[in-house]
């Protein structure tokens, strides 16, 4: 099972309460930095806190802080997460000009909240016509003289305009440096004297590249109806995943019980789920299981089927819930732990912690006809001689289903 990682690093103001934490990418558990500043790590790192760890466990009611390429500027790439509690780092790397300076003015329009990243006084000439547009400017004061410090100050106070930007010194190693920077009026610190990037995981479902590319090719086409979305969806655990995870984040602005993928769909929109599959395609995190895959599908699918013998189940619903009843051992997580994280519907919850319900009575079925469990069978409600072809025609489908994601 692939686990995410997110680094975060506090960012503190002078009676060391926290103002946010900086998000940032990490490959693997002990790593210190990200592999590269580049279009692919922001991916990663948007994709990792929103769709997956979720931007409150990462910041509670703090802000969070993540670097962003020029692409994610220019609004080549989307951002697609609400402006609140988030600070849009713009790295040292990025060129200013037109086009860029034409991006902060409509992401600062659209309410999202701006910092400049790394800035020292040799580097003043090349950001003076950011600086009115920003939030915070983050000072890199390591290894810098006090006076050279202040002249970063100096700078950034006569070039920001009528609303100068809150200063945030950042590699602040030493207590002397910290001294020095109260003393020079920084409002906020980061650094190692304050905090060391601790790393955040989570065990993680990713959606085959090739079912990412097909539903951009289909939302590509104006015409193209939610039935048409719901079908590429369902034939991705992970991607579907996802998609409920994206309505429970800052992404869709919405915290809404939801009993389908279908519903799922229509609450993210095309634009939002556009966005989001884009990002998932960049982030590049395809890890398939094709047999454990398999079986996840199957249920989900034999669940859709079983409602024509039960009645009061809804199908939409009892896929959803025969495909969330996987992820515990998919994940590696208790079943308490997956539903938590998802916007779901009262009765599809209680269906898979407790096995409430026509829900529950479903995915119980299921699961003991794939392992041959007789005795719950005996007292199924549903004529054993019934289960058998719907099982098979459970397995048929997800086998092509899943087939053909992993080996297209």
């Amino acid at each position: 099972m692939r686990e995410v990682y997110v680094g975060r690093q506090p960012i503190v103001d002078r009676e060391l309460t926290v103002l946010g934490y900086e998000l940032l990418f990490r490959h693997g558990p002990h790593a210190l930095r990200a592999a590269a500043d580049d279009d692919r790590a922001t991916g990663r790192i948007i994709v990792n806190t929103f769709a997956e760890l979720g931007l409150q466990r990462l910041v509670g009611s703090r802000l969070g802080f993540i670097n962003v390429t020029r692409p994610f500027l220019v609004g080549t790439l989307p951002l697609p997460f609400a402006p609140a509690d988030v600070v849009l780092e713009i790295l040292e790397t990025v060129v200013i000009d037109d086009d860029l300076l034409d991006g902060v003015r409509r992401l600062r329009a659209g309410g999202y909240r701006l910092a400049l990243d790394d800035f020292r006084a040799d580097d003043a000439e090349r950001v003076r016509r950011l600086l009115p547009l920003v939030d915070y400017v983050k000072v890199d004061v390591l290894d810098q003289s006090p006076s050279a410090i202040a002249r970063s100050v100096e700078y950034c106070r006569k070039c920001s305009g009528a609303r100068p930007p809150a200063l945030i010194a950042e590699r602040v190693e030493s207590l002397p440096v910290m001294r020095d920077c109260v003393n020079l009026g920084f409002s906020y610190f980061q650094g190692y004297l304050l905090g060391r990037p601790a790393t955040v995981s989570s065990p993680t479902l990713s959606p085959a590249t090739v079912t990412c590319m097909e539903l951009l090719n289909r939302l590509a086409k104006p015409d193209i109806t939610y039935d048409e979305l719901e079908e590429i969806v369902r034939m991705d655990v992970g991607l579907s995943y996802r998609v409920l995870r994206a309505v429970n984040s800052a992404a869709a602005g919405l915290v809404r019980p939801i009993s389908s993928v279908r519903e799922a769909l229509v609450l993210l929109g095309h634009r939002q789920l556009r966005a989001w599959v884009l990002l998932m395609v960049l982030a590049d995190a395809s890890d398939i299981v094709e047999e454990q895959l398999s079986v996840a599908m199957t249920r989900a699918r034999m669940c859709e089927l079983l409602t024509a013998y039960l009645p009061g189940a809804n199908p939409d619903a009892a896929f959803l819930t025969g495909l969330l009843s996987s992820l515990d051992f998919l994940l590696g997580v208790p079943m308490t732990e997956v539903v938590a994280r998802l916007p779901l519907d009262d009765t599809i919850a209680r269906a898979l912690v407790d096995g409430e319900g026509p829900l529950g009575e479903i995915v119980r079925i299921a699961k003991a006809y794939e392992v041959a469990d007789l005795e719950t069978l005996a007292l199924c409600p549903v004529d054993l001689a019934d289960l058998a072809p719907a099982y098979l025609n459970a397995l048929a489908w997800s086998m092509a289903t899943v087939g053909e994601a992993v080996t297209a």
